[in-house]
């Protein structure tokens, strides 16, 4: 099965920027209730073993999000529905996601059972959203214009980010967590009826109707008709960088606590969290319009290794403002990875199983994220700095590998071979 090509014809700017709205809403859930509300609803209920109870929780929860993510992009290239092929996906997680997005906030506070159950269930519907969202790049948008829509989605993800760092803490530092845990499915949900409401008429159906067996959809998540080996290695360089960007995700409030404990770990994380994002997003727009003109490769190989040099050093200083410098650093330097290895993902996804290799790019943010949370949460058993500064030289690491894999592994000459082949 062939899917239809997107139009040579350009997109217009408003399609552009309506197309990627889902991930303002699915980055303002992730961020918030991550970074800032699972701690949060962990530590009312425990004092005892944070960071692996929340390192766990995550793994458990992103692990499952990676798996229906997957699941959704195989079963979204097989759906017929005269809504398209994505738009029913799309639908059903962002709306169906709101009960279990809050119903950690229904019993204020919460059993571990509940909190459990609720961040697994927003994990569940977010990623069925999210993993049919992805294939759009590839579905819908012209591959000159990839970059650039590439480049307003990690605008959209870090206004998500936003959001999440400004309006939820504010909400948590004053005591309304359960408030907040409406407010982040109420958002999802209308990104998602918005971001349908765009494609509407451009997200065409399958051509043909496949008959759709869990076990068989299960069984092909492992398989794939056109191996295209350059891209897998996209995958797993970005995985490395991701993990190295993603140490802090779940324990950035226990990080202020013990590193500046003088301030609010809500404000400390606001600070922090707000400063980064302006630069990150700058370079994430930037770098997405300039790929489309200068090539991918290059942004990216060194956005990876300046990101391993600022990692380190901001686990190396006892300054709260030298480490706000050092952080913008580190975040005009992840902008590349954040909006440019997608657009490179979608150049070089085969279009028939478009839903499937974006799901697999999926992994390097998802996965990423789960292995982040277990393994940094193993090592900050006891919070002291010590550990958190084995967490800095870690991420610092992991950077550096990311940026070594592309280097020899994601070469100019297979990335034109295979592009050119395609285009």
């Amino acid at each position: 099965m062939t899917t239809i090509p997107a139009s040579s014809s350009k997109r217009s700017i408003m399609f552009l920027l309506g197309m990627p709205i889902l991930m303002l809403g699915a980055n303002f859930v992730w961020v918030s209730y991550n970074s800032v509300l699972l701690p949060t609803l962990v530590e009312n209920t425990t004092t005892s073993y944070r960071g692996p109870t929340v390192g766990l929780l995550g793994f458990l929860g992103t692990m499952v999000g990676i798996v229906v993510s997957l699941l959704t992009g195989i079963i979204s290239d097989r759906t017929t529905s005269r809504w398209g092929k994505r738009t029913p996906s799309i639908l059903v997680g962002s709306l169906i996601g709101i009960p279990f997005i809050a119903l950690a906030g229904f019993i204020y506070p919460p059993a571990l059972p509940v909190i459990a159950i609720s961040f697994i269930g927003m994990q569940f519907f977010t990623n069925v959203g999210n993993g049919a969202w992805w294939p759009l790049l590839v579905d819908t948008v012209p591959e000159q214009q990839r970059g650039l829509a590439s480049g307003f989605q990690g605008l959209y993800t870090l206004l998500g980010a936003a959001l999440g760092i400004g309006l939820i803490t504010w909400l948590n530092q004053n005591g309304e967590t359960a408030i907040a845990l409406w407010v982040i499915g109420i958002v999802f949900a209308a990104t998602g009826v918005i971001n349908s409401l765009v494609i509407r008429g451009y997200d065409k159906p399958a051509e043909q109707a496949q008959p759709i067996n869990l076990w068989n959809v299960t069984k092909e998540m492992f398989h794939v008709r056109t191996r295209v080996v350059v891209f897998f290695w996209v995958v797993v360089s970005a995985l490395l960088a991701n993990m190295g960007l993603n140490s802090l995700q779940f324990f950035a409030r226990f990080f202020f606590e013990t590193y500046f404990p003088s301030i609010s770990p809500d404000a400390g994380f606001r600070i922090m969290g707000t400063i980064s994002l302006v630069f990150t997003m700058l370079a994430a727009v930037g770098s997405g319009l300039l790929s489309d003109k200068i090539g991918r490769r290059k942004l990216i190989l060194g956005a990876m290794f300046v990101s391993a040099v600022a990692t380190l050093g901001m686990g190396l200083t006892n300054n709260f403002y030298l480490f706000l410098i050092v952080a913008a650093i580190r975040s005009a330097a992840t902008g590349p990875i954040i909006a440019v290895v997608p657009a490179l993902a979608s150049d070089l996804a085969p279009e028939d199983e478009a839903g499937k290799y974006m799901a697999y790019n999926n992994l390097s943010t998802g996965l990423s994220g789960a292995l982040a949370s277990l393994i940094f949460g193993l090592i900050l058993t006891s919070m002291t700095k010590t550990g958190f500064v084995i967490l800095f030289v870690i991420s610092a690491l992991l950077f550096l590998a990311g940026g070594l894999v592309f280097q020899f592994k994601v070469t100019q000459k297979d990335l034109d071979k295979r592009i050119k082949r395609t285009g």
